[in-house]
């Protein structure tokens, strides 16, 4: 009765913090779920890297850890997809072993590299070849840092792989990319679907040292004898190319096509805009998207989350033994703080992106008094966040896509005064979806059209979609927040040179 068997999927998820693995059976619904955290490494300021065997160590546990709530037969598992943050550089021999830790997404180390890119090919040369502005945020620079710095290791370097591209290793054996991750390396030729030759002789790179490019939902091959053994996977599961965490999520969200607009947070923030065309835009980030023509816009904010984690960490006293710091935050805010601060918090903690582009920016709290409570402090960090966000949308609407409503999901849309705060900042309606399980929920998609239950992810995204309630703004919120809106955007111009100057010191 082999036709009657229910059959499964997995969707993993490597995050800038977390690993979400999920078991999904058909429909996709969700069978079991497991996650794990591991470190990120600050060797020195601007620096942020990771050891690629802790995304290994960890996926492995949460896959064993879903076979193991879940009592499936490996053997029904039919498929996988391996969704990760973006962009990393990883360098890894031919045997596929780290020759360094991954320098990932938030690294800032490569500005020098990135002044020699300006000054040899030109930043609109770079802008017309690849869709994205020229900065360190993408691979292109930190693959020159470690080609001028680290030259012993990029001579045993037998391939430049991303998160995703690395697990999707160890699981086959395979070395891979699939496009949407290659779109966020800024080595990727867009107009012409393949790798920049003049970009990579430019870092003194060439293309052999980049892996095949793949679709999202291609096959890179099946689960290999040893990744089985680790995980309790069948040799028979197909392994898919994968996509960006942002691409996966924003399938999840409906964001593929027409303008339609939603907002992923979590340790940063993310914009989406999906567009069945190619789309570019200066001031935000192109990235590819599932479709074969499709375009995701986005505007990226390095630690929206992140701020209100180092807030916690640092001022607040951490986690809670019964982890529920954040819901003890949210209380003291809606108890302590319940009008708008009118302190300014600049969310630049770790430099930022979208859409000001600047490393050097830094984290800044303004208009601090004797009275300020914590409370308020807490409170500003989370309105800094959102003004963030509605100065992308602002970048949004100078290119002429209107804002009517957004869609929010990710970790950070579970606190309802950081919602309320967010919808009366860009005063628009926030829908909540009923389903929002992130970059693994559009992975979902994409594993059951494989299987023949969907013609396509985005058939099985629109029939998934459902909104579970709105968020309205607050009135009363809405004019005081437009006035401090101003004082945030010119409180970072006035500040722009002294940021570049503690940066020198």
């Amino acid at each position: 009765m082999e036709g009657l068997k229910v059959r499964y999927s997995i969707g993993i998820d490597i995050g800038t913090t977390t690993v979400k693995c999920i078991l999904f059976r058909e429909g996709p619904q969700v069978a079991a779920e497991a996650g794990k955290e591991y470190e990120t490494l600050l060797p020195e300021p601007s620096w942020v890297q990771q050891n690629p065997a802790n995304w290994w160590d960890a996926a492995v546990q949460c896959i064993r850890m879903v076979l193991a709530k879940s009592w499936v037969d490996p053997e029904d598992i039919k498929v996988i997809s391996v969704s990760s943050q973006a962009p990393a550089v990883l360098p890894v021999d031919k045997d596929g072993r780290p020759l360094h830790d991954a320098l990932i997404w938030m690294d800032r180390r490569s500005k020098e590299e990135y002044e020699i890119i300006k000054e040899v090919v030109g930043e609109e040369k770079v802008y017309d070849i690849t869709g994205n502005r020229l900065d360190t945020y993408f691979t292109l620079t930190e693959l020159m840092w470690f080609l001028r710095h680290k030259p012993e290791i990029m001579d045993k370097c037998h391939k430049v792989l991303q998160v995703n591209g690395y697990i999707n290793y160890k699981l086959t054996g395979m070395f891979s990319i699939d496009d949407t991750h290659a779109s966020l390396t800024q080595i990727y030729d867009i107009h012409h679907n393949c790798w920049s030759n003049e970009l990579l002789k430019a870092i003194g790179a060439d293309a052999s040292m980049m892996p095949d490019v793949y679709r999202c939902c291609e096959p890179i091959g099946t689960v290999s004898a040893e990744a089985a053994a680790l995980t309790g996977l069948s040799v028979k599961t197909v392994v898919l190319a994968g996509a960006v965490d942002a691409t996966a999520a924003g399938l999840e969200a409906g964001v593929y096509e027409g303008g339609r607009i939603a907002e992923m947070s979590g340790t940063s923030s993310v914009v989406l805009i999906g567009f069945d065309k190619l789309v570019t835009a200066r001031e935000l980030s192109y990235l590819k998207g599932r479709g074969e023509n499709s375009t995701i816009l986005y505007g990226a904010m390095n630690t929206a989350g992140g701020s209100l984690k180092w807030f916690r960490d640092a001022l607040y006293g951490g986690e809670t033994i019964r982890k529920d710091s954040y819901q003890r935050i949210n209380r003291e805010i809606e108890k302590m703080a319940k009008h708008p601060s009118k302190i300014i918090f600049l969310p630049y903690m770790a430099g930022e992106r979208a859409p000001i582009w600047d490393p050097d920016a830094r984290g800044t709290f303004i208009g601090l008094n004797l009275n300020t409570n914590r409370a308020e402090m807490v409170r500003s960090i989370m309105e800094g966040t959102c003004f963030a966000l509605k100065d992308n949308l602002d970048q949004a609407v100078k290119i002429g896509i209107p804002i009517h409503d957004i869609i929010c999901c990710g970790g950070c849309s579970k606190s309802d005064i950081w919602l309320k705060i967010k919808a009366s900042v860009i005063d628009k309606e926030i829908k909540l979806p009923e389903v929002n399980l992130g970059a693994p929920g559009g992975l979902s998609y994409m594993n059951a059209a494989f299987m023949g239950e969907y013609e396509s992810p985005e058939e099985a995204s629109a029939a998934s979609l459902k909104i579970k309630r709105t968020v309205e703004p607050v009135k009363e919120w809405v004019e005081p927040y437009r006035e401090m809106y101003h004082v945030y955007v010119d409180s970072y111009k006035a500040l722009k040179d002294e940021f570049k100057a503690l940066v020198k010191i």
